[in-house]
């Protein structure tokens, strides 16, 4: 019996499981007005009123590195609250914060990964580097002394870094930032900085700043001359996605249900093109191939986080 039927007290759980959703459901999501994961899950609710007729509507609730917004819905217990983020929450922060008050493997259902998206490695126009090779060459001449950019200690764009100096033994300065990465990078105050497509792409178009790779498995057609991070460190990707999660109280049956739309919704011509315009692939995955991917990357960053004794707690 799930928490949901419990409020509804004579409810039959069929009854109330069949009907799901019964009422207004709430997507939380862990970043601020006006962000890609923000306005994605404006675009995905809108079309859950519709064909599942019943509001669905967007709560901003930022911080903490996304754990405020996820403890939120790890603690729902309304049957009737989602989670739209990123993957950094479930994969990262389980390893970089030792005293998390949440699981998100245990306390919610993954539903479906939206979207997958990249990161161009942006640098400075008088770098002499063009390519990220030519960035590893450069730094080997003069060890800890070139400086990247990162959105923090123990994001992507630092973690990225971390596997490039160990698999090509190569040591570069990190410099952490809150904001203003890119405006330091043209200002030459740091040499680089991974920046996700949506924002990187009109950066390297304006050419403030210089391309030196992509981090997606093959070349962008919207960058075609920029090499891929493979090419530079064999093996080695690095994509972001996003999803949707559902708190443990919804019901199976509505977890079932919600994927289904979810998919379907990711399908359609105009979500698909609108997904693409923010630099980004749709995907609509099912909940199983959300689950696998969560363990791989829960893995892979708990191995380099781990060895290299990053906390944030």
């Amino acid at each position: 019996m799930t928490a949901a039927t419990l409020l509804q007290g004579a409810t039959p759980a069929g009854a109330q499981t069949a009907s799901w959703p019964s009422r207004m459901v709430r997507i939380v999501v862990p970043a601020a007005a006006g962000t890609g994961p923000d306005i994605m899950a404006r675009m995905y609710g809108e079309h859950l009123s519709r064909s599942l007729g019943q509001p669905f509507v967007v709560e901003n609730r930022p911080g903490a590195s996304g754990n405020i917004g996820a403890e939120s819905v790890a603690r729902a217990t309304d049957g009737h609250t989602l989670l739209y983020a990123y993957n950094q929450i479930p994969t990262m922060n389980p390893h970089l914060f030792g005293k998390l008050s949440y699981d998100m493997r245990k306390d919610m259902a993954p539903v479906s990964i939206t979207l997958t998206t990249g990161y161009v490695l942006l640098a400075n126009n008088q770098f002499p580097p063009n390519t990220l090779a030519e960035a590893i060459g450069h730094a080997r001449g003069q060890p800890g002394k070139v400086a990247y950019a990162s959105y923090g200690p123990g994001t992507a764009s630092h973690l990225a870094f971390e596997i490039i100096q160990d698999q090509t033994r190569t040591q570069f300065l990190h410099v952490p930032y809150k904001q203003g990465q890119v405006t330091d990078v043209i200002a030459g105050q740091v040499a680089m900085v991974f920046e996700p497509f949506p924002s990187a792409l009109p950066f390297a178009a304006s050419r403030k700043v210089k391309a030196l790779a992509v981090t997606t498995p093959k070349r962008l057609d919207a960058l075609p001359d920029v090499p891929t991070l493979a090419e530079a460190v064999p093996g080695f990707d690095l994509l972001g996605w996003q999803g949707v999660w559902a708190s443990s109280s919804v019901p199976p049956e509505g977890v079932a249900r919600l994927q289904a739309e979810v998919a379907r919704i990711t399908r359609l011509l105009d979500m698909q093109k609108r997904i693409r315009d923010l630099a980004s692939e749709p995907v609509g995955g099912t909940s199983q191939e959300m689950t696998r991917a969560i363990d791989a990357e829960y893995a892979r960053w708990g191995a380099v986080i781990k060895a290299k004794n990053i906390r944030l707690d």
